[in-house]
């Protein structure tokens, strides 16, 4: 085993100085949000457990549910339990969304591009490169942690402890290792780093749509979900350190699995075997967008079934929305209700309104994925080869754009449509056409602006481009946590999210409109001029 692990302690070294950028900006995001939440629901139910009571009874509502899960069942609510209800499910997904690329870039990116090959010439063992990978996961997530408990503890929200602040902290810590040592896995089961993406991705999205299903209808069952286990620790409350016992052994079991296959296969090879190709490629594959609809057509088809489920499985709690507490003027605030006596067709629009965000992120991030393809592409030496023919620069550049406009436009539309029509068929009183045109009016040209910004930044500047995540990500959390932490009205306007924030109540703003229009034109163009300057390989 030694043998196996030597110089890990190297690599180790190298990857936590390659990502200490990327590992810090999310460490910040992180900290922020849960130090800001904790902070704002406690100056919210100032009150004492009537206010959180109040909010507790919104939550409950089905929509809400669905978006950050199922509150505990408890004769008396405090501030940190709602916090619980509210942030384990939201924290889950954003600390999934850091740990598992950077997982997967550690060990299979590596073996990519060649460079674990070089590495393990030298005096390196066979299983170096995971070990190096999960104690750098380790070392983060204590980090995290850390941070969390002393945030938690000096914001000293009520009805918490110091032992309740430690278990949330460290079911936060589990939760990065569950979701790491599932991209670990992907890692060493796959053979190239797209796969393993999608594949874990894939888990995650199945792990919130069970959640999502089983809060709603059968919480005996949200077992079921990776999630669900955190959940049922009922942090504050019961404070069950079995959940997340559970949820540590999957995590070390997990680990060790990646670890045998690491040491038993052979470099840059993979468990699950790639379908075997043709033996001379068809001649519609000549031409710049064929190729990219063949080797893309895997990663776009599990975007568009996953938001039309997403968007079935949203819809269909659109049913109770317009029943529950409409005078109640934190569930107002939250969606933006502002009339006392509002009638159910504004209750399920403010509802669709706050679903809006999240499709439009689903959609930007497909489409961005696609168009950074350009610069991940570049940097392996997959374009050398085209470059050599008689494509041009720009043409090149134009086909990855396209393909990642095009694929965020129909993975949005595939959403909405699927949201909008399940929802009717659960309304007693369905929703006009024309909301749905207001959804599409608004939704389309925030999703191309957003991919034009991801484009213009792949064109100038290819090694700032992950801060685009930083932007999109930001703007989300701050539109959708907007009301509820007392935020001001136009907090959002910094990004896409805060200029569709009253559609489809209203048509979005004709000004914003024309901004997403001409912005997205000129960072089209940026973006190709941009790329067309740049060297090989950058």
């Amino acid at each position: 085993m030694r043998h196996s692990n030597r110089n890990a302690g190297y690599l180790l070294r190298a990857n936590l100085k390659q990502n200490l950028k990327f590992s810090l900006i999310w460490l910040v995001i992180l900290i922020m949000m849960i130090a800001s939440g904790a902070g704002k629901l406690e100056a919210a139910f100032a009150g004492g457990a009537s206010g959180s009571k109040e909010i507790v009874k919104m939550l409950r509502a089905p929509g809400m549910a669905a978006m950050f899960g199922a509150m505990p069942k408890v004769d008396t609510y405090n501030t940190a339990i709602v916090f619980a209800g509210v942030m384990v499910v939201f924290m889950i997904i954003l600390q999934a969304l850091w740990v598992m690329p950077l997982m997967i870039r550690n060990t299979r990116g590596q073996e990519e591009s060649g460079l674990l090959e070089m590495v393990r010439a030298r005096n390196v063992g066979r299983t170096a490169a995971i070990t190096a990978a999960s104690l750098e996961l380790l070392i983060d997530s204590a980090i995290m942690g850390i941070l969390y408990f002393v945030s938690l503890a000096a914001v000293n929200m009520g009805g918490t402890d110091l032992y309740g602040d430690f278990l949330f902290s460290l079911g936060m810590v589990i939760a990065n290792l569950l979701f790491g040592a599932i991209a670990l896995l992907f890692a060493q089961l796959t053979n190239n780093t797209r796969t393993a993406n999608m594949l874990s991705y894939m888990v995650l999205t199945a792990a919130y749509l069970v959640r999502l299903v089983t809060d709603i209808q059968h919480q005996n069952l949200t077992w079921l979900s990776p999630i669900g286990w955190f959940e049922k620790a009922n942090f504050y409350t019961d404070n069950n350190v079995w959940a997340l016992g559970l949820a540590l052994l999957v995590s070390i079991l997990l680990a060790v699995s990646a670890t045998m296959i690491a040491r038993n296969r052979d470099l840059g090879a993979g468990i699950i075997a790639e379908r075997t190709g043709r033996a001379k490629a068809a001649g519609w594959l000549r031409s710049i967008p064929a190729l990219l609809w063949r080797t893309e057509r895997g990663l776009f088809a599990g975007w568009l079934i996953g938001a039309v489920v997403f968007g079935g499985v949203m819809g269909s709690v659109l049913g109770g929305v317009g029943d529950i507490l409409k005078t109640n003027p934190l569930y107002r605030k939250i969606l933006d209700v502002g009339q006392i006596n509002a009638t159910n067709q504004t209750m399920v629009l403010s509802f669709l309104g706050m679903y809006l965000g999240i499709f439009v992120a689903l959609a930007v991030t497909a489409g961005v994925q696609v168009a950074f393809r350009l610069k991940r592409d570049d940097n392996l030496g997959y374009l050398s080869v085209i470059h050599a023919e008689k494509p041009t620069r720009t043409t090149i550049s134009v086909s990855y754009y396209c393909f990642g406009l095009l694929a965020g436009v129909f993975v949005l539309s595939a959403g909405l449509l699927a949201l909008f029509f399940t929802g009717n068929t659960v309304l007693s009183h369905p929703l006009p056409l024309k909301y749905l045109g207001r959804l599409f009016a608004a939704s389309v040209p925030a999703v191309i602006s957003f991919i034009a910004l991801g484009i213009a930044l792949v064109g100038l500047w290819p090694r700032l481009s992950s801060l685009f995540w930083l932007y999109m990500g930001a703007g989300l959390i701050v539109q959708i946590f907007r009301g509820l932490f007392d935020l001001p009205k136009h907090a959002g306007n910094f990004t896409p999210f805060g200029w569709i924030a009253n559609v489809p109540v209203e048509n979005v703003d004709q000004t914003w409109l024309i901004v997403m229009v001409v912005s997205a034109i000129v960072l089209f163009i940026l973006g190709i001029a941009g790329y067309r300057r740049q060297d090989l390989s950058l």
